[in-house]
C-alpha cells in the first residue's frame, strides 16, 4: 500500500504543481480530518488518504478546460490508471474507486472509507478553518463570484455530511459561517 500512496501523492501534488487547483493545503487540509475520521471510526486510514488525494486531482484541468461537472469521472480514470499498476487487492482498489465517486455524497455509501471521505470534503467550506483556507487560495476570483461560490457550496456539502460526529462538530461552525457570508453581498 505505501508504494501505492507514494503513486497517489505523486499525481496529486503533480496535478496541483501543474494546474494550482485545488490548493495543496485545502488536499492536504482534507485528507488529515478524512485520516483523523478513519482513527475514530476505525477504517482503514490508507484507503481514506487515497480516496481523499484522488477524489479531486483532476478537478484543476476539469476547471481550466471548463468541465467542472466531469471532475469526479475525470478523477475516477486517473484513479483507474494508477489502481491498474498496482498490486491492490480488488477490494482494495473497488473501495477506493467508491471514495472517488462518492465523495459528494450518495444515498447509499459502498464503505465506511468512501462515506470518510464525503464528509471529510465537506470541512474545506463548513470549517472555519477550511473555509479560511479556501478563501485565501481563491483571491484571484472575482468578490461577487467568491461570495457566490461560498453560499453555494457551504449548502451542498452541509447537505451532504452523513456522519453523526461531523455534523455535531460542523453545526456551530455551520451557524457561524452562514451568519458571516449573510454579511456579504454576493
Amino acid at each position: 500500500m505505501e508504494d501505492f500512496l507514494k503513486e497517489v501523492r505523486k499525481l496529486a501534488y503533480g496535478e496541483i504543481e501543474k494546474t494550482k487547483i485545488p490548493a495543496r493545503m485545502q488536499v492536504d487540509f482534507t485528507t488529515e480530518i478524512g485520516k483523523k475520521l478513519a482513527k475514530k471510526l476505525g477504517a482503514n486510514i490508507d484507503i481514506v488518504e487515497a480516496g481523499t488525494l484522488l477524489m479531486d486531482c483532476m478537478v484543476g484541468q476539469a476547471v481550466n478546460e471548463n468541465r467542472q461537472k466531469e471532475h469526479v469521472q475525470m478523477g475516477l480514470e486517473k484513479t483507474n490508471e494508477l489502481l491498474e499498476k498496482s498490486s491492490l487487492s480488488e477490494e482494495e482498489k473497488e473501495n477506493i474507486r467508491h471514495c472517488v465517486l462518492e465523495h459528494h455524497g450518495v444515498e447509499k455509501f459502498y464503505s465506511t472509507e468512501s462515506e470518510i471521505c464525503c464528509n471529510a470534503d465537506c470541512y474545506k467550506f463548513i470549517s472555519i478553518e477550511g473555509f479560511i483556507i479556501t478563501t485565501r487560495y481563491t483571491r484571484e476570483m472575482p468578490f461577487g463570484d467568491l461570495i457566490k461560490l461560498l453560499k453555494n457550496k457551504l449548502e451542498k456539502k452541509w447537505n451532504a455530511i452523513s456522519l453523526d460526529i461531523v455534523k455535531k462538530e460542523l453545526t456551530p461552525q455551520h451557524q457561524a459561517l452562514l451568519e458571516v457570508l449573510k454579511g456579504l453581498k454576493g
